[in-house]
């Protein structure tokens, strides 16, 4: 089941990227103030000269932003993707590997343009190395950015932002990915949480126990990020291209679903007080979600049903086949939107 989570959160962001591409969303348009504005740009030789000549700061920030973003989380997927499938063939080294670039150094990137846009796009322009998450500083620094996206959007009640960063930074915690994803790069480490034992090579001698205990670990955390990374992109998406708010729903109740399934599936060693806070909140907000749309609360067999297909308890099969098929209709009108503008 956690092996569908993260790959049912993938495939919707996957989703949102390609809608979001085929509809042209992640494109700036800038407004000239007059001619002679408009001439001057014509000229000038470097756009990101004239941008910041001209004082058009918000410009730059909207072009910069809307032309990383789907960059960035494309290449966040294709890792996401691979791991996953690397997992699948268990080649766990392979997927400690890929999966460290995303929930590091990608989603680092997605935070700071959730935090401060304008700094994030004056760094790039300027000093892009000080975007690199290693240059933030300590776990302190981490856990205090982390604080701040969870207050943008509003999801303080459902993550921790010490776990995130515990998870995504802190070699010496046994419960974190950094310490096992340098396991996975180098052959042979120093660091005095991950120090390479006497006769040892770092995963190369892994056998069947070994293997089941890194996926075991894997699929008890990865599906807490991912879930994190879900709302972030969204966030962003809401400043480019808001989402129907009736496909948000279909494709949060789906995650939601998921997640309390996954949860009921944790082998008892790898529950964690965040985990069991985020799968209660959804718990809470799947009740709640369907009282207010006029459906009785989701029973067990309701979670199986609508983790795969976003349907309600006790909601009609046509429903749910018309409710997807708007969605794909109105994709349809996004491409095609976007081919009048490219003409």
């Amino acid at each position: 089941m956690a092996h569908d989570l993260c790959f049912v959160v993938h495939d919707i962001l996957a989703q949102l990227l390609k809608s979001g591409e085929e509809g042209g969303f992640f494109r700036t348009t800038i407004t000239f103030n007059d001619e002679a504005d408009r001439v001057s740009f014509e000229q000038a030789e470097d756009i990101f000269d004239w941008l910041e000549e001209t004082q058009r700061l918000n410009d730059r920030t909207s072009i910069l932003t809307t032309t990383v973003f789907p960059a960035i989380l494309s290449d966040m997927l294709h890792c996401i993707y691979e791991a996953l499938e690397s997992s699948r063939k268990a080649k766990l080294n392979v997927t400690y590997m890929l999966v460290r670039k995303p929930i590091q150094e990608s989603l680092f990137l997605l935070e700071t343009i959730v935090v401060n846009p304008n700094d994030f796009a004056a760094k790039l322009a300027v000093d892009p190395l000080k975007l690199r998450g290693e240059k933030a500083g300590g776990l302190d620094a981490h856990t205090r950015r982390i604080q701040q996206v969870l207050e943008k959007l509003g999801e303080e009640g459902r993550f921790s932002a010490e776990y995130i960063a515990q998870l995504r930074y802190n070699k010496s915690e046994e419960d974190g990915f950094d310490g096992i994803c340098n396991l996975a790069m180098h052959l042979f480490t120093e660091h005095r949480a991950i120090r390479t034992t006497p006769l040892n090579i770092n995963f190369i001698f892994s056998g069947w126990d070994e293997k089941c205990t890194q996926w075991a670990y894997l699929y008890s955390r990865l599906p807490y990020l991912l879930i994190y990374t879900h709302c972030v992109v969204e966030h962003l998406c809401e400043r480019i291209a808001p989402t129907h708010p009736t496909y948000l729903n279909d494709m949060q109740r789906r995650i939601a679903a998921l997640a309390v399934l996954w949860r009921e599936q944790m082998e008892p060693a790898y529950v964690a007080e965040p985990i069991d806070k985020l799968v209660s909140y959804n718990r809470d907000w799947l009740i709640g979600h369907c009282l207010s749309a006029g459906y009785p609360a989701p029973s067990e067999s309701d979670f199986v049903k609508m983790a795969f297909t976003g349907a309600f308890p006790r909601e009609g099969k046509m429903k749910v086949l018309l409710r997807n098929l708007r969605y794909r209709l109105r994709a349809a009108l996004n491409r095609r939107s976007a081919r009048r503008v490219r003409q």
